[in-house]
């Protein structure tokens, strides 16, 4: 379904017919109009259509299908003679093309070495394009903006954590489905009552990693690296955290669940999403761009609450994290071709096509506007489950502590990677929270330092 390169215009061309005339009337002619070879000059060819501006991109079915559906309006609009073609291949194969779509994994790997890109600020100036986004909630991660605030990239594919529940479920077993837990202590009650109630697996989580490490730390206000001050011969970094208290604890409790068969994990990514979804896990922690997947799916009522916290944490402030995939721009494109993207850019910040982008994707709307645009009268479940996701990023309130934003580190595979072979053994009974904790950091601390897949 992706779009075929845009038709060459036909130029219209004159046919000259000679014609024999007398040599004494032949004179006269020559006297009176321009000489046959000036008159038989070829008319100026039209302009050759621009070639279409490839976008890159890995994204899911779901995903692909409605950013093919905002290339389309694009190219339909009439905004810009030259079009946009999506392109679905990883973003170092082929030919560069003029944007990419990027996701977490790829993007680490984009980013090393030289810049490949130009700054998405930049490129709305030399397209004389106004910009209209706004910043999220929460701190943006920090690979999209400049040490100024300036966008680097947009960030169209963000989400974060949420709870999805089976209202049924729910119902059947005495829980009020408009009352879902909301510390992790009552959700652990209420998957006491569903397994007793014979259901098999009670609780399930998507990319563990990510939600019971990273998030667990942001939503509670505790970092999961410090920042570190420049040193005579040593740069400004970071050190690792995530192996305090609060992590140690909230890890020993998902244990315990595992053993108990309350929580099930069936793997590092989102496996877990079709286990809820097709109705055999009932309450799931994934990201609300899963909402898309679990709706087209489940055959039951689903509902959706915040990430579940610890109201026993002495520092309840917090949000949770906001990541996912985001747009590129090549570095080196022409005039032309930078006017073309920054109006493409600007027709997807439109707030009805942000409200509906959110409503299609489960991600975050790019700008203020979009925000308001969403209709709870139109679609109030999906409407949900991106408010819930709003929220979360807006925090609990209070002072959030400087060293609780976005850490560059987080984003860095081999952290990633150690992480979730530490949850494993953590999982397999091999380690307890702690000791996994502890491993993973001490694997990973050149990581923070370095900020590099070189470590």
């Amino acid at each position: 379904m992706f779009m075929k390169p845009f038709a060459a215009l036909v130029a219209a061309s004159v046919l000259a017919f000679p014609f024999a005339v007398h040599a004494q009337d032949a004179k006269k002619q020559a006297a009176k109009k321009p000489a046959a070879s000036a008159a038989r000059k070829a008319a100026p060819a039209a302009a050759k259509p621009a070639e279409p501006l490839a976008l890159a991109h890995s994204l899911d079915e779901n995903d692909a299908q409605a950013l093919q559906k905002l290339v389309d309006a694009f190219n339909a609009s009439g905004k810009s003679a030259q079009k946009i073609e999506l392109v679905a291949r990883k973003w170092d194969e082929g030919e560069t093309p003029a944007m990419w779509v990027l996701d977490s994994d790829s993007r680490a790997t984009f980013l090393q070495g030289k810049p490949r890109y130009m700054p998405l600020a930049d490129v709305m100036v030399k397209g004389k394009e106004k910009f209209a986004s706004a910043r999220l909630p929460a701190p943006m991660p920090g690979y999209l903006a400049d040490a100024k605030g300036r966008l680097n990239a947009l960030a169209i594919g963000l989400s974060t954590p949420v709870m999805f529940f089976n209202k049924e479920a729910f119902a059947r077993v005495g829980l009020d489905p408009a009352a879902p837990p909301s510390h992790w202590l009552t959700l652990q009650a209420a998957l006491g009552d569903l397994r007793d109630a014979g259901y098999a697996c009670p609780y399930t989580s998507a990319r563990p990693a990510l939600i019971h490490v990273d998030n667990l730390s942001a939503w509670h206000n505790e970092p999961f690296a410090r920042k570190v001050a420049a040193k005579k011969g040593q740069k400004a970094g970071e050190e690792l955290a995530f192996n305090g208290l609060v992590q140690v604890k909230h890890l020993a409790l998902m244990s315990s669940w595992y053993k108990s068969r309350y929580l099930h994990i069936f793997g590092r990514g989102d496996e877990a999403v079709p286990m809820f979804s097709s109705g055999k896990c009932q309450v799931l922690t994934a990201m609300s761009s899963s909402w898309p997947e679990i709706k087209h799916d489940a055959k039951f009522e689903v509902g959706v609450a915040p990430l579940p916290f610890h109201d026993d944490v002495y520092n309840k402030t917090g949000h949770t994290l906001a990541d996912g995939a985001s747009l590129w721009v090549a570095a080196g494109r022409s005039a032309g071709d930078l006017q073309t993207m920054a109006r493409f850019i600007s027709f997807i910040l439109d707030p009805e096509r942000q409200a509906q982008w959110a409503l299609d994707t489960g991600f975050a709307p790019l700008n203020r506007a979009g925000i308001v645009a969403l209709s709870p009268v139109d679609a109030p479940t999906v409407d949900g489950v991106v408010r819930v996701a709003l929220r979360q990023l807006a925090g609990r309130g209070g002072v959030t502590s400087p060293d609780n934003t976005v850490s560059d580190a987080a984003s860095n595979p081999r952290i990633r990677a150690a992480l979730d072979e530490e949850l494993e053994a953590l999982w397999a009974d091999r380690k307890p929270a702690k000791a996994a904790l502890d491993t993973a950091l001490q694997r990973t601390a050149p990581c923070a330092t370095a900020n590099s897949l070189s470590c």
